[in-house]
């Protein structure tokens, strides 16, 4: 998708004349098969015509169900490269100058959201947005609410990303790594909330068990990419 910027807006803002700017979206999925549709309905109807799908070694249809959709390139990777590594892998499938990710299991994303999160930076305004979610149902209001940094919606310049280091060994810490980026080298960033938006919780798609499993581990690669930032200045590294 090409978005024209105003160009009295950009003028204003730059003292250039306005450009043309390319938009893809991203959209790191895992076992998703049931889910990931919707969102890309979401996006399709939105304009976008450059959707990449990174489906991160998924066991199920997700990569099929996603490449059957119009304007998406699905991409099946052969090994698990976490959050960061399946994000960083769909960036380099285009060369779109802004970015827009969303989580693959999404519920009530609209095109107007899309549009909504996109904007700020296709504009010019800021270098990121980030959607947070509310308005959906009482779980995921309360996790945005305490923790609206962590949220997988967001638009970003991607020069910007691509500049960010070691993205694919940080897993789902990349969030965390991404606003520690953009905030500590001077970057704009925008919130936008994205009203009746919500997904289901891990331990609803995976049982409690499983689920509870797969949420400590979300949160150790967190703690682990704050410490290490923190003690480094840098993301950890990866074991191999």
């Amino acid at each position: 998708m090409t978005v024209k910027l105003d160009s009295r807006g950009a003028e204003q803002r730059t003292g250039k004349p306005a450009q043309t700017v390319k938009l893809a979206a991203v959209i790191p999925a895992y076992n998703e098969e049931t889910r990931i549709r919707a969102v890309l309905q979401a996006l399709v109807g939105a304009g976008l015509t450059d959707i990449v799908v990174v489906s991160d070694a998924s066991t199920d249809r997700t990569c099929e169900v996603a490449a059957s959709m119009p304007n998406v390139r699905a991409v099946q990777l052969p090994v698990n490269k976490g959050k960061g590594g399946a994000m960083r892998e769909g960036v380099l499938q285009t060369d779109a100058d802004v970015l827009v990710f969303f989580d693959a299991d999404l519920i009530g994303l609209t095109p107007q959201h899309v549009q909504d999160l996109t904007a700020p930076v296709c504009s010019g305004e800021s270098t990121m947005a980030t959607g947070v979610l509310y308005g959906g149902r009482w779980a995921t209001d309360i996790a945005q609410y305490f923790s609206p940094g962590i949220t997988g919606q967001r638009a970003i310049r991607r020069d910007v990303f691509l500049e960010i280091p070691n993205l694919e060994h940080v897993g789902y810490g990349i969030e965390l790594a991404i606003n520690y980026y953009v905030r500590h080298h001077g970057y704009t960033s925008k919130v936008v909330r994205l009203r009746g938006v919500t997904h289901p919780v891990k331990e609803e798609k995976l049982g409690w068990i499983r689920g509870i499993a797969a949420r400590c581990v979300m949160y150790w690669q967190m703690l682990r990419f704050r410490v290490s930032y923190e003690l480094h200045g840098r993301p950890p590294k990866r074991k191999k």
